[in-house]
This record gives structure tokens, C-alpha cells and sequence, in this order.
């Protein structure tokens, strides 16, 4: 069976170290194997220098516990950013130094994306001044012992897979978050088929967040126009980052095409679901594991039944309907 991991809500912590601790013990007491922690979440680092001090601080927290650990880089790091290139390099190497100092070996980043461009250069400029700076970096997440996890977030799976491939080293793989995935395909890509495009991924794919959503993006293109989440929510918009079975992503399916995945799956909450002395945690991870267990079982079922292998294709009815979670 797969660890299962929880973020830790960057937003929510906000530098609130006392915080971070409860969440962490609350993590650990729902049976969590692993938790991700955000490196702006936590102040570590300022101006793209670590913050030492603090540093000591939130390892000192995590020791306390018996968890593995993994670290999303700030969500605004953007190795495509035009206006202030140098800072968010500097903060990238921060943020690999960050995760091999708390004993942590995977870094996620959000791959970049070209804002704010008066037509001084082009995207493919762009992309490739992040191809050249991510084999940089690269060279030193492996140095560290980190391997560095680029997260798609709302673009092209294939576009991601290239990024790698013309990167070419051994420490930058894919973090394939499914509920991105399941929004750009239904909102961008209608006809196009969102199990085959994990299963094409799967080769590049060293970690993953789970969560669920009902695969409807918001009606605007930037993320700072979207519509706040008590909007979002009651009409199932956006990325809404909420248990699994909450919403209508088919995962059953897509655990059966990640056969062989023996890395963590984070489970990403947004951070209302902390709230209410944390009891939607430990239903959020029985429902998930419930799953799993689920499909190995019928893994094991096929093997013993003569060594056929099951079947990748997406069987959408046999997804447990959102409708029997419970929002506590």
C-alpha cells in the first residue's frame, strides 16, 4: 500500500509556528504516513536567503514526529517570471537547500508560466530560459539529495512531459496533481481522454496530489480573478481541493493506471477542512485508503484469476458518488 502524506496549508499557517505544530500532530494522530510543508508557509525564507533561525525552529517541530516529509516551494516561484529572474532563482536554490536540511527528498514546483509580457519576448524564450535553469538546478537538488517535482497546474500534460525530457536529469521528475488535470481536460480539452493522459505521464511521475473537484474551471483565466471559495464551492467551481468522493473525479480509474506507483500520494485539503478540531482528516483518509485498497484488491483478484491484467480503461460508474462524504 502507498503512504499517504497531507499538506500543510500555506495560507492557513502563515508563519504561525504554534500552528504548525498542531496541524503536524493532527496529521500524525489521523495516521498519516507523510505531510508536505510549504516553505513560505512557514517564513523560512526572505528576499531568496534562508532564514536560519528559523530553519532549526520548524525541523525542531517536524523531528517531534514520526513522518516523512516533503516540500512545496512558494506557488508564485516562476522560473518563466521576466521582471525579477535572479530573486526566483535565488529562491528555488533556497527551497532545495530548505528540503534536504529538514531531511525531506522531494520538492515540488509549479512549472512556470509567462505573465505579464508586453511582447518583449516570446513563450518559447521563455520556456527555454527554464529549460537552462532548471538543469542548473538540477545539478543541485541532486547534489543535495532532493529530487525536484514539477506540478502541472493548468496547462498541457504533454507540454510538462517535454519540459523533462529537455531537461534531461535524473533529479527533475513530475508531480502530477490529477485534479489539475481533470479541470484543464474537461475545460480545455472536451473529447480528449483524462485516464490516457495519466497513463502516458505515468513514466515521468515520482509524486502526486490527490484531491477532487467537479472538473469546472473558473470562468476567469487569471488566478487572482477567481471567485472567492464560498462562491466556488456551492456552484463546484474551480479547484476546490476537497476529499476524495466529494467530487466527480473518477479515481479508481486512475489508481488502476498508476499500477507500479510506489511513491506518496499527498492529499491536498484546502484548509477549511483542518477546522472543527480536524474531524474531516481521518474520514478524508479512510475514504481515500478505501480506495486504494479497493483496486489492489481487484489487482490481486486479476493475478490470481490467471495473471490478466486489469483493465486501464476509465469505468466511470464504479466511482463512489460524492454524495455519501460527509462534511462534519
Amino acid at each position: 500500500m502507498n503512504r499517504i502524506g497531507l499538506n500543510i496549508d500555506s495560507g492557513r499557517i502563515n508563519g504561525d509556528l504554534e500552528l504548525l505544530k498542531r496541524d503536524i500532530r493532527a496529521i500524525a494522530e489521523a495516521g498519516f504516513d507523510a505531510a508536505e510543508v510549504p516553505i513560505h508557509g512557514v517564513d523560512a525564507v526572505m528576499n531568496g536567503d534562508l532564514c536560519v533561525g528559523r530553519v532549526k525552529q520548524v525541523k525542531k517541530i517536524l523531528n517531534g514526529f514520526d513522518l516523512e516529509y516533503s516540500v512545496h516551494a512558494p506557488d508564485d516561484l516562476n522560473l518563466q517570471d521576466i521582471r525579477y529572474p535572479e530573486i526566483h532563482r535565488k529562491v528555488f536554490r533556497a527551497t532545495i537547500r530548505f528540503t534536504a536540511e529538514i531531511g525531506a527528498k522531494t520538492l515540488v514546483y509549479h512549472q512556470g508560466k509567462l505573465r505579464g509580457n508586453n511582447g518583449d519576448v516570446t513563450e518559447e524564450e521563455v520556456r527555454q530560459i527554464e529549460i537552462d535553469t532548471l538543469i542548473d538546478l538540477g545539478r543541485l537538488a541532486q547534489s543535495e539529495g532532493v529530487t525536484v517535482c514539477i506540478e502541472n497546474t493548468y496547462s498541457s500534460i504533454t507540454h510538462l512531459m517535454r519540459l523533462i525530457e529537455s531537461v534531461g536529469e535524473k533529479s527533475i521528475k513530475m508531480c502530477y496533481d490529477f485534479a489539475h488535470s481533470y479541470i484543464y481536460m474537461n475545460s480545455t480539452k472536451p473529447g480528449h481522454d483524462f485516464i490516457r493522459s495519466i497513463q502516458v505521464a505515468r513514466p515521468y511521475v515520482r509524486h502526486a496530489h490527490v484531491h477532487d473537484n467537479f472538473g469546472k474551471a473558473n470562468l476567469e483565466s487569471e488566478l487572482e480573478s477567481a471567485p472567492p471559495y464560498i462562491e466556488a464551492m456551492p456552484m463546484g467551481i474551480g479547484d476546490l481541493h476537497l476529499p476524495v468522493g466529494w467530487g466527480t473525479i473518477p479515481y479508481e480509474d486512475v489508481f488502476r493506471v498508476m499500477d507500479g506507483y510506489e511513491d506518496t500520494y499527498i492529499l491536498e485539503l484546502q484548509e477549511r477542512f483542518f477546522e472543527n478540531r480536524y474531524s474531516v482528516l481521518k474520514d478524508a483518509l479512510k475514504d481515500l485508503r478505501a480506495v486504494l485498497e479497493r483496486v489492489d484488491a481487484e489487482r490481486g483478484e486479476s493475478t490470481r484469476g490467471g495473471g490478466l491484467s486489469v483493465d486501464p480503461l476509465p469505468r466511470f460508474e464504479r466511482q463512489i458518488p460524492y454524495q455519501q462524504r460527509k462534511y462534519k
